[in-house]
């Protein structure tokens, strides 16, 4: 993933089901065709990509199993469109029990003044408890006669079935150890590796400083005079030495992304690159971060994770943002001087500081409108994801001591849910943000991988 990322936002691909339906001899089958044409229909126009077989009944079940493992897919739609062969179904749905299942209950339909029924509200429940007895990652959905298919509640599940499929796969760097000692941002990576799935591999910060030096000076400057074009300056024109740091830790970074295929990254900040680099990270980590690569100051794994899923799950930018001040009805959430160039208002705001390190730092504004907040940590018991949902209005005129205007990316934070909730459940210093309302998405991701969820909205 780390070198797509390179290339910048892409367009996603669509999601990808396996698709099989169930019915019953006993019943028309020259109908139950007609029903799951219809089905088929609804469902592509939702945009999903099928790997479809043929309807299911007695006899034809090993077929319908070779179909579908023939293709990819990540979730499962099993559609009952009238009482079921039982067995039929049972040995099909039996062997993807490892798999992510919709089941799927269709309605009926009226005809004249009567409704017609093909029971397939009585061939999904005969069905429903056995897949939960089998612990199969289950959904169950159904739509009432005459209605449209549940097409949203069956992409919304696809969607986060992709992403813990996608999880299993990723791979995120640290940059140093343990920044500050911090407890709020260590993990256990035998844990993360099975329960969740990335994988964390550590980067030395000599290695970095090595490759800071070693990139070609024609190389920086091209990336800095495509770059600057749009930034204005609050302090005047920067230290061309500055700069020249600045784009060299950034590039650097890029390419051990790319040559490790890391999805996202993180830099020990305090303690790290700007106590034994020189270089204040806030512009550089900004600088990946608007490359498509989620960004975490101060080893943040957890947090770092919850942003690849906000990303995968929204198609859309994310950022970790973090608790300044709270209020009875808002937070103040903000970054030092960081943020991604996708959720800014109006071109960059760049801006003098010697916080940490002489450097430079964004001054810019963020967007404003719905957001989802995630926070994800290790407990003593497995892992805990806080949720809540919100909006993101102006922030007020507003410094971190020590540091002068124009202030560093914020929002004021209203929360859907009573601030005295959200900081009953508050995980860490850390969150995840993504525009927009996610919250439902990252709860079905959850009950995928098994992580206790707490919902503030």
């Amino acid at each position: 993933m780390g070198a797509d990322a390179l290339a910048g936002e892409i367009a996603e691909e669509p999601l990808k089901v396996g698709y099989v339906a169930f019915g019953s001899a006993l019943y028309e089958p020259s109908r139950l065709s007609v029903i799951n044409g219809r089905a088929v229909e609804q469902l592509e126009q939702a945009g999903l990509q099928l790997r479809a077989t043929d309807p299911v009944l007695e006899g034809q079940e090993e077929r319908a199993i070779a179909d579908l493992r023939s293709g990819d897919w990540d979730v499962l739609v099993a559609n009952v469109i009238n009482w079921v062969d039982y067995r039929a179904a049972t040995r099909v749905l039996h062997a993807f029990r490892d798999r992510p299942i919709v089941l799927y209950s269709y309605g009926g339909f009226t005809e004249g003044d009567v409704l017609i029924s093909p029971a397939a509200g009585a061939g999904s429940t005969a069905l429903r408890y056995v897949l939960e007895r089998w612990g199969v990652k289950l959904r169950y959905l159904f739509h009432g006669p005459d209605r449209p298919m549940d097409t949203a509640g069956i992409v919304r599940f696809a969607r986060s079935a992709r992403t813990a499929r996608r999880l299993r796969h990723a791979r995120v760097g640290l940059f140093g150890w343990n920044d500050m000692g911090l407890l709020t941002t260590t993990f256990d990576p035998v844990r993360l590796r099975g329960q969740i799935g990335p994988e964390v591999e550590g980067i030395d910060l000599l290695e970095v400083e090595r490759r800071m030096r070693a990139i070609p000076m024609a190389r920086v400057k091209g990336e800095l005079g495509r770059i600057t074009k749009r930034w204005r300056y609050a302090d005047g024109q920067p230290d061309p030495e500055v700069l020249d740091q600045t784009f060299r830790l950034y590039l650097a970074t890029l390419d051990l992304c790319a040559e490790r295929h890391l999805d996202a990254v993180g830099y020990k900040t305090v303690e790290g690159v700007s106590a034994h680099l020189g270089v204040l990270h806030s512009l550089p980590s900004s600088l990946v971060a608007s490359r498509g690569i989620p960004y975490i100051d101060e080893n943040d794994v957890g947090n770092l994770v919850a942003q690849l899923m906000l990303k995968w799950l929204s198609g859309g930018p994310v950022t970790f943002l973090e608790h300044y001040e709270h209020a009875e009805d808002w937070i103040l959430l903000g970054v030092d001087g960081f943020v991604p160039d996708q959720m800014i208002q109006g071109d960059p705001v760049i801006k003098f500081t010697d916080l940490l390190t002489k450097g430079l730092a964004h001054g810019s504004t963020m967007r404003l409108g719905r957001m989802t907040i995630a926070s994800l940590a290790e407990g003593n018991q497995g892992y805990r994801m806080h949720v809540m949902t919100g909006n993101a209005e102006a922030s007020p005129r507003w410094v971190e001591m020590g540091t002068k205007l124009p202030p560093w990316p914020s929002v004021t934070f209203r929360p859907d849910a009573r601030v005295r909730s959200v900081l009953d459940h508050v995980l860490s210093q850390h969150v995840a943000a993504a525009y927009g309302d996610h919250a439902d998405h990252l709860i079905e991701l959850c009950g995928l991988l098994g992580i206790e969820t707490i919902v503030d909205r």
